[in-house]
């Protein structure tokens, strides 16, 4: 009888440089508050450094450096249409 070879699985490079999913979540909480404040109506106006694309930088990076679980997901897809829709609501009542 003929021993039975495990073959190794193939897997992405990207995906094993990503940081685990347990690493995003403190990240996430930070950025969904900070991106809350900012689009209130009572916040400071921001440098021009800390512009909608540096955000929308930070969620990309968060997004590529870690294996994000569907919930994290979720909760990076809703930060990215509170951005998006605040920009479009700046243009529609400029």
């Amino acid at each position: 009888m003929r021993a039975i070879r495990r073959r190794p699985i193939a897997r992405s490079g990207a995906s094993e440089l990503k940081r685990p999913s347990r690493c995003a979540d403190a990240e996430l909480t930070h950025l969904e508050s900070v991106i809350r404040h900012i689009l209130s109506a009572n916040a400071p106006p921001l440098p021009l450094y800390l512009d909608r694309s540096y955000w929308l930088r930070r969620l990309e990076r968060l997004e590529n450096e870690i294996c994000l679980v569907p919930a994290q997901m979720r909760r990076l897809g809703a930060l990215r249409n509170l951005l998006n829709a605040e920009a479009l609501c700046r243009r529609e009542c400029a």
